[in-house]
C-alpha cells in the first residue's frame, strides 16, 4: 500500500514535457558490425555461394551491419574475385541455417 502511494505521489510530481516527445528508440534497428567477425564471415561465405551467378571466390567484406530479428539479419557489401561488388542481406535463423534474402549487384 505504501509503495503504491509513493509511486502515485512521485508520478503526480514528475515534470511535464514542454514540447514534442523525443523520438522513441528503434527496436530491431541496424547496427554497424565488424566485417571480419565470424558471424559476418559465415554469412558472407553463404551469400557468395548463393549469388545469382558465379562470380568467383569472396575476396572481402567491405562493410557489415546487423539487425536482431527472429535470428539475425546481416547486411553486407561484398567484393568478389571477378571484381564485382554486391550488396547482400543474409538471415541467420535461430536454428542456425542461413537464407539469402536480398542480393543486388552494385555499380
Amino acid at each position: 500500500m505504501l509503495v503504491l502511494t509513493l509511486a502515485t505521489a512521485f508520478a503526480a510530481c514528475a515534470p511535464k514535457a514542454s514540447g514534442p516527445s523525443p523520438a522513441p528508440l528503434v527496436v530491431g534497428g541496424w547496427r554497424a558490425a565488424d566485417p571480419s567477425g565470424e558471424g559476418v564471415q559465415a554469412a558472407a561465405r553463404y551469400a557468395a555461394a548463393h549469388l545469382p551467378q558465379s562470380h568467383g571466390a569472396l575476396v572481402e567484406v567491405t562493410s557489415a551491419q546487423t539487425q536482431v530479428v527472429a535470428g539475425t539479419n546481416r547486411r553486407m557489401a561484398l567484393r568478389m574475385a571477378d571484381g564485382t561488388r554486391w550488396s547482400v542481406t543474409v538471415w541467420h535463423r535461430l536454428d542456425g541455417s542461413f537464407e539469402l534474402t536480398d542480393a543486388q549487384q552494385m555499380p
